[in-house]
């Protein structure tokens, strides 16, 4: 199979070309990204990669857009993956927007078309009932990420009308991590004042917004699963996370936290505003309201037609993902390290 990954330089991105290269189904990948690999070395085994830099950005009638729908003609499938984030809700939105409707041009030369979506595309919901593909994708009340999933969302169900003859996939992960995005959860999220050798052993305090569970999926079971409906050619939708949902004390476990202190979500809100506000924290205050208004996921359709089983818990992806962050580790490519140029590392993520 040949396929073309649009944002392969990113977290699932990488974890895509890793499981690819742990298997035999895919024999040519075009790795689509803004900036390049950087230093990404090429999988070993049979995997052809070609790497092409694709400012997706722009007008429809680009070169960027042409030469994007030229690598899509004819490929088993198109992987959606690209996804920016910033500051300025309204930005990031029309962003997102130029982006997807450009790969969403070029997939409809493909077979398959496979949208990376999240959780927060669904509506609200509070407690542990799991929800499955069919609780609502309208997404969460003053969260600009998860309308603009839902916009992306709306875009494939057009796509699925005007073009029957490509199969649609959608695949929702609940928040998707592992070690090699430290740098990048540091520089784009947390910000600078994180402590730095204080994750996974030594932190003194975590303050916890009262009753907020927290479900996280590795990012290589999110590229398992994509790689799954990709050789069965899937349609449909797709949630995949762990089993296990985090409450304060697993997280405080996760983190090596001493102690934990749950505070209401209105203090949780406000603390997190002002730390936006004042340059504390990269993060926007809606990914406070995104994390306490996301359903929990049931998987049991992944599992059942996908035949996806994620191989890491929750909590050992969490306490991976704090391993990153506190040793600031880069990935191997500009989109996942502390700046635009990342010291090389290791192409693999152990487990």
């Amino acid at each position: 199979m040949r396929i073309v990954v649009v944002g392969a330089t990113g977290n699932i991105g990488t974890a895509l070309l890793r499981e690819i290269a742990s298997r035999s189904s895919v024999t040519s990948v075009d790795a689509v990204s803004r900036r390049g690999p950087g230093r990404l070395p090429a999988p070993e085994g049979v995997v052809q990669i070609r790497h092409h830099e694709l400012d997706l950005d722009c007008a429809a009638d680009a070169p960027a857009a042409a030469a994007l729908a030229d690598l899509a003609q004819g490929a088993d499938a198109v992987v959606h993956l690209a996804w920016t984030t910033g500051r300025n809700a309204r930005d990031v939105t029309a962003s997102n927007k130029a982006i997807s409707r450009n790969v969403a041009a070029a997939a409809a030369r493909a077979h398959q078309f496979v949208v990376g979506s999240c959780a927060s595309v669904y509506a609200a919901s509070f407690g542990e009932a799991p929800r499955s593909e069919t609780w609502p994708a309208t997404g969460i009340e003053g969260s600009s990420l998860s309308q603009d999933k839902v916009g992306l969302e709306q875009l494939s169900a057009e796509f699925a009308r005007r073009h029957p003859g490509v199969v649609v996939t959608r695949i929702r992960p609940a928040v998707a991590l592992q070690e090699s995005i430290g740098a990048e959860l540091v520089r784009r999220f947390v910000g600078p004042l994180m402590p730095r050798y204080g994750l996974g052993g030594s932190v003194p305090i975590l303050l916890w917004p009262q009753g907020l569970g927290l479900q996280v999926v590795h990012s290589q079971d999110v590229a398992a699963a994509i790689l799954a409906a990709v050789e069965r050619r899937a349609p449909g939708s797709y949630n995949v996370a762990a089993s296990q949902v985090l409450d304060a004390d697993d997280v405080a476990d996760a983190l090596g936290a001493q102690r934990v202190v749950e505070i209401s979500r209105s203090a949780a809100r406000i603390g997190h505003e002002a730390a936006w506000r004042t340059h504390l924290l990269r993060a926007r205050p809606d990914w406070l309201t995104t994390l306490s208004a996301a359903p929990v996921l049931d998987t049991s359709r992944s599992r059942d037609l996908l035949g996806v089983l994620p191989q890491w818990s929750a909590q050992e992806t969490l306490a991976a993902a704090a391993k990153g962050v506190a040793i600031r580790r880069e990935g191997w490519t500009p989109a996942l390290s502390r700046s635009r140029e990342p010291r090389p590392v290791p192409p693999t993520e152990s487990h």
